[in-house]
């Protein structure tokens, strides 16, 4: 009997581990790092892992996480072209992996989720719409076969969110692609992810994650100010910097650009944490709002040290601004000249950067400083601005459209609504049939106002008026909110 135990425990002991996708303490634990932008602690831990537990396949996932956040982080298309060679290889792994398990079909939705966003970043579009239906195919069954599995809700809220706003030109691709959009469920079902989160030890750990996406859906694609406080509250004193990323835009969204600034000054910076330096280029936008000069340390430390192309054409722009609004007309023309020969035009902040280059005219510098301030939500020094400007005396149509449009913003913020519509009425009037952005963002905006006030026809009009609107500037993400607009709506 003696001899048969040994044996037994001696086979035991000898037989390889069999423990696959086991999401335990250590890939929780990369999972974090990964989050908190620890790569090379997450590495080390994958490798633990790899040692310990070489079936487990839920490495192949975090490897990739760490990659996909790289590269969507760096903007570098050298690490672009070098880590997707690792995809496939990953994506195989997991395939060949038998083991009845959720994580199967969600971690190799989540890699063809997170390459379809790094292709996105680099223009190879038709590659990423490939991934995105493979992504949503396999949660779609997984969450049939495993309804109860947490992160299915994280993963198909963000899609579900997405694709319910689509632009209308393009919802014949979603129905070919067998793919249909719910804004409106996707936002329940991340809250509810949330919520379920919370009191789930095993991934309570997603739950930043789950918050950093949800909030820049809500903040792009909702307009309930209510709700986006309420998750700026929830996130605000986190300690995970893709959260105080999310934050920062959220109380910049709120007109809280104090707490903006002081979100981004206190964010945990080490040695271990990947270097976030769009952060530096966000800060250097709040200190602008306020109109003072360390805003060109941090302008300067973005431009200086990111490798990416882009938001440098802006971050030029910008400087050339603060030269403007304090009569440094030598660094106006250095900053402005140098927009032509950085970076690229790929993102609207950029094409807005040199749209600017290209103009001759000098900005209105009360005009200039209204919009500042008004970013930055100190609406009424933005209003002071404004009404020192004479209305009667526009050479400029570009200008008088950015007069009209930003009096209307203000007067909103300010709760006069009805004065605001009376001025986005005119920017919309004047600007219909020029390319500037003007008249689309004022359709847009009324359109909100009719919504706040429970006229959906009125609601429904505007955003279909602001659909119609075509070849202006930030064209895409205007349309984008239009098109949520419409699906709150009905």
């Amino acid at each position: 009997m003696h001899i048969l135990l040994t044996i037994f425990v001696l086979v035991v002991v000898c037989l390889p581990a069999s423990a696959k996708f086991d999401w335990n303490h250590n890939c929780q634990s990369a999972y974090t790092a990964t989050i908190n932008l620890k790569f090379e602690q997450a590495k080390l831990l994958v490798t633990l892992e790899k040692q310990k537990n070489p079936e487990n396949s839920l490495v192949y996932l975090i490897e990739n996480y760490i990659d996909y956040l790289v590269i969507q982080i760096g903007e570098e298309e050298s690490d672009f072209q070098r880590l997707k060679t690792y995809k496939d290889s990953r994506i195989s792994n997991i395939i060949n992996d038998d083991a009845q398990s959720p994580w199967a079909l969600y971690s190799q939705a989540e890699i063809h989720l997170q390459w379809s966003a790094n292709r996105l970043k680099f223009g190879d579009y038709f590659t990423a719409a490939y991934e995105i239906r493979k992504a949503y195919k396999l949660l779609e069954k997984n969450n049939v076969l495993y309804p109860d599995f947490l992160p299915n809700g994280k993963s198909l809220g963000l899609l579900y969110s997405l694709l319910g706003s689509v632009p209308e030109r393009y919802q014949w691709i979603l129905t070919v692609a067998g793919m249909q959009g719910d804004l409106k469920n996707g936002f329940v079902l991340l809250e509810q992810t949330i919520e379920r989160m919370k009191k789930d030890n095993a991934f309570s750990v997603m739950l930043d994650e789950t918050y950093f996406l949800y909030s820049f859906l809500k903040m792009n694609l909702d307009n309930n100010k209510e709700d986006l406080n309420n998750v700026l509250n929830d996130i605000k004193d986190s300690q995970n910097i893709l959260l105080n990323f999310a934050a920062s835009r959220l109380a910049t969204k709120t007109a809280q650009n104090d707490l903006a600034i002081k979100i981004l000054e206190n964010r945990t910076q080490s040695s271990e944490i990947h270097n976030f330096l769009y952060l530096d280029y966000l800060l250097g936008i709040g200190k602008l709002n306020q109109i003072k000069k360390d805003c060109l340390l941090y302008f300067n430390r973005y431009l200086t040290k990111f490798d990416g192309k882009n938001y440098k054409k802006s971050t030029l722009m910008r400087m050339s601004w603060f030269a403007f609004i304090n009569d440094d007309t030598t660094a106006y023309y250095t900053y402005k000249e140098q927009i032509n020969s950085v970076g690229s035009m790929q993102i609207d902040a950029d094409k807005e950067a040199q749209n600017f280059y290209r103009r001759k005219q000098k900005p209105n510098k009360a005009l200039l400083k209204a919009r500042l301030y008004f970013d930055g939500g100190y609406y009424q020094k933005a209003l002071n601005e404004l009404n020192q400007i004479s209305p009667n005396k526009w050479n400029d149509l570009h200008d008088e459209l950015d007069y009209y449009y930003r009096l209307g913003r203000t007067h909103e913020q300010l709760n006069e609504t009805n004065l605001a519509l009376v001025y986005y009425n005119k920017a919309f009037v004047k600007g219909a049939k020029e390319q500037y952005f003007f008249a689309a963002k004022s359709s847009l905006q009324m359109a909100l106002i009719y919504e706040n006030k429970k006229d959906f026809k009125l609601a429904e009009e505007y955003f279909k008026t602001t659909i119609g609107l075509k070849n202006h500037l930030y064209e895409q993400s205007i349309e984008q909110k239009a098109k949520a607009g419409l699906e709150r709506i009905n």
